[in-house]
C-alpha cells in the first residue's frame, strides 16, 4: 500500500517524532511504500488567505504551492497522520493544512447538493497522537473530538469502504520510558497488519 504520513510537531526529537518514525520504519519493513509531508519542517503556511477562501468553491483556483501535498493525497492509498493532541484538536499548523487542501476538487466534489468523495484511492486512514488527557476522559468527558474530525469527518471524503486506526498514548505528560516503549511497539504491529 501506498502511505502518506502528515507528520505535525514542532520538535525533530519528539515522542511525536518518534511515532513517526516507528511507523514508517514497519511500514517499510512490510513492504509498503511511503511518503512523508513533515508541516513545521517545511515551515507549512496554515493561514487560508481572503483570495484562497474567495476562490474556494473552484477546484481549479488551488494555490501553486499545494501541488506537492494533493499529488501526494492523489498518490496516497493510506493517510495516516502523526501528531500530538493540543486542546482535544491537532496543532493549528495541521488544522490549516486541513483547510487549504482538502477543498472542493481535491477531497471532495459537490454536485448540486450531493457531496461525492474526492479520494476513492484512499482505502485506510490512521491517527497516531499523544493525549495529555486520560483516555476515559478524552473519550467520555470530551466524545473524542480528534477522533471523530480525522476518522469520521474525512472518511466521507474517502473510499467507502475506509478501514480506520487510531493509537494514542493518553496521559502523556505522565508517561514513562516502559509506557513510550510498550507503545511504538504497538504501533509497529498495528502497522504491521495493514494489508498491501
Amino acid at each position: 500500500m501506498r502511505l502518506l504520513f502528515v507528520h505535525a510537531h514542532p520538535h525533530p526529537d519528539s515522542f511525536t517524532a518518534a511515532a513517526r518514525d516507528t511507523a514508517i520504519a514497519a511500514a517499510k519493513t512490510h513492504g509498503h511504500e511511503t511518503r512523508l509531508i513533515d508541516l513545521y519542517a517545511e515551515h507549512f503556511q496554515p493561514s487560508l488567505r481572503q483570495d484562497e477562501w474567495l476562490s474556494y468553491p473552484d477546484p481549479d483556483a488551488t494555490d501553486e504551492t499545494l501541488s506537492p501535498h494533493i499529488e501526494a493525497l492523489q498518490w496516497a492509498e493510506g493517510l495516516i497522520f502523526t501528531h500530538p493532541t493540543w486542546w482535544s484538536g491537532p496543532p493549528a499548523i495541521l488544522k490549516g493544512w486541513l483547510d487549504r487542501c482538502l477543498r472542493p476538487g481535491v477531497a471532495f466534489h459537490v454536485d448540486g447538493k450531493t457531496l461525492r468523495p474526492g479520494l476513492p484511492n484512499i482505502r485506510l486512514l490512521g491517527v497516531l497522537t499523544s493525549l495529555g488527557a486520560t483516555s476515559l476522559h478524552h473519550n467520555l468527558l470530551l466524545a473524542a473530538p480528534g477522533r471523530r474530525q480525522f476518522l469520521l469527518s474525512l472518511r466521507i471524503c474517502t473510499n467507502p469502504r475506509c478501514k480506520t486506526l487510531w493509537l494514542a498514548h493518553s496521559a502523556i505528560d505522565a508517561s514513562t520510558p516502559a509506557s513510550r516503549t510498550r507503545h511504538l511497539a504497538k504501533i509497529a504491529a498495528r502497522i504491521a497488519q495493514i494489508a498491501a
